[in-house]
């Protein structure tokens, strides 16, 4: 239609956009004056419903996404993925002995391999760790029972307690580790 060599000229170049742009709106002007809604002009939207999800494909994604949060993971990897900062000490005599110190505490581990004793002093960690948060979940929930102040809802329903949420704590690093010592406790044979 047009040769390069117009094309490749400034002032040629603008005023072809300007005609191309001037045929676009003629375009639109010439479907509102017909009658019909332009591409333009603003229209309903109508979504199709939401498909309800049956049962069973419900389970299978909620069993999906369990699989994904709670895989078996050994006490190291999960003590790694919550602290990596941490050191764990290793003395070397005739058993390995492995050490963490953690907010003044100290975990530790003996056995005849560098890796099992991190995997012993973790274990040891993880141990001491849920064994004092469900202490203290104990003692909150005597309190609690004593006087806890729920929230009121707006037709006078009693809904959740007041105050904060609840702390975070590793359940699903939890979670994976109790895993896998179920599945090391099996003692699965191979190819199963």
């Amino acid at each position: 239609m047009y040769s390069r060599a117009v094309l490749t000229c400034p002032l040629f170049f603008l005023l072809f956009m300007l005609n191309c742009f001037d045929v676009l709106s003629a375009k639109d002007k010439w479907i509102n004056c017909d009658g019909n809604k332009s591409i333009n002009d603003k229209t309903d939207v109508k979504f199709s419903p939401k498909l309800k999800i049956n049962q069973t494909e419900k389970k299978k994604r909620q069993n999906a996404r369990m699989r994904r949060l709670v895989c078996p993971k050994s006490a190291l990897m999960v003590f790694s993925e919550l602290y990596k900062n941490v050191p764990i000490q290793i003395q070397e005599r005739k058993m390995y002995t492995a050490t963490i110190k953690i907010d003044g505490q100290m975990h530790s581990g003996n056995h005849s391999t560098k890796n099992q004793a991190k995997q012993k002093a973790c274990e040891n960690f993880f141990r001491d760790i849920l064994k004092k948060k469900l202490s203290e979940q104990s003692e909150k929930e005597e309190k609690c029972s004593e006087d806890v102040e729920l929230e009121v809802g707006e037709n006078g329903s009693i809904s959740k307690p007041k105050g904060p949420p609840q702390e975070d704590f590793p359940w699903p690093q939890l979670a994976s580790l109790a895993m896998h010592n179920l599945i090391n406790q099996w003692e699965l044979p191979n190819g199963q």
